[in-house]
């Protein structure tokens, strides 16, 4: 049987998930979902930025909601429909995007107690592989107990430029890859350490997790397993998954970086 992948990535029975990076975020936000809800949890899906409005395929049900109490009133009407649903502040229509709650109104539903798991896309990626943030990101909720990083693999051997990595010109200064030079393994680990540690800064995070996605062939799951290695010294990671999120989940390798 496939390992589950609630279990893989968080250590406790329920909690706050905050998914962050980019290269499968929104994948992986509605594959866990799926997996809580099939298998009896109840489940929210949100955002504190903006993601497309998700189709009935991954959501069977989206509210939107002005105020915390407003979100915490439809999300106990929801939930005599479905255990797992989707919320957000405003559809914009324009754009297609749904538009997230700020980061007390996440944390006043998870403190009322309505959901088994609250699954937050809490950074923004213009769909690209990878990411580096600004000062006002990424936006997490200070009740966070699992924290999700994710990177695409994919991004591996691709130019450093805005249309390959967002915010290029900060993943630079940050790595020392110099603009238009190809991303490398030891690039993207030093980008990781900084994002995580500076992530953790915002919450309590029992679990921290590193995400290595689209590792679709043998060359990119020897990456991840190098990438997770350079990691190794990482004092607050608590696991690494290299994973394949294309075709629903795929746990390809786990490791545990503090772990002899």
């Amino acid at each position: 049987m496939a390992p589950s992948l609630i279990n893989s990535l968080c250590s406790t029975p329920e909690g706050l998930i905050s998914i962050i990076g980019a290269g499968g975020k929104t994948s992986l936000m509605f594959c866990l979902a799926k997996e809580i809800s099939r298998d009896g949890g109840t489940v929210l899906t949100t955002t504190t930025t903006k993601i497309f409005f998700p189709d009935k395929a991954l959501s069977p049900e989206t509210v939107t909601a002005s105020s915390a109490q407003d979100l915490m009133e439809k999300s106990r009407d929801g939930l005599k429909r479905h255990p797992h649903f989707s919320a957000g502040r405003h559809h914009d229509l324009s754009s297609g995007k749904l538009e997230g709650f700020s980061p007390d109104i996440i944390d006043a539903l998870w403190r009322a107690g309505l959901f088994d798991w609250v699954l937050v896309e809490a950074d923004g990626s213009r769909q690209k592989p990878l990411k580096a943030t600004d000062v006002h990101e990424p936006v997490i909720p200070s009740s966070t107990t699992c924290l999700v990083l994710v990177a695409g693999l994919d991004s591996l051997g691709l130019p450093l430029d805005e249309a390959h990595v967002h915010r290029a010109s900060i993943f630079s200064k940050n790595t020392g890859l110099g603009l238009g030079q190809i991303v490398t393994e030891a690039a993207m680990a030093t980008s990781i350490a900084l994002e995580l540690q500076k992530a953790a800064g915002f919450c309590t995070a029992l679990d921290q997790v590193l995400v290595l996605n689209k590792a679709d062939t043998p060359g990119r799951i020897e990456s991840g397993l190098r990438i997770a290695g350079l990691l190794k010294a990482n004092p607050g990671l608590t696991r690494v998954l290299i994973t394949s999120l294309r075709d629903g989940p795929c746990i390809k390798k786990t490791i545990l970086p503090n772990h002899p």
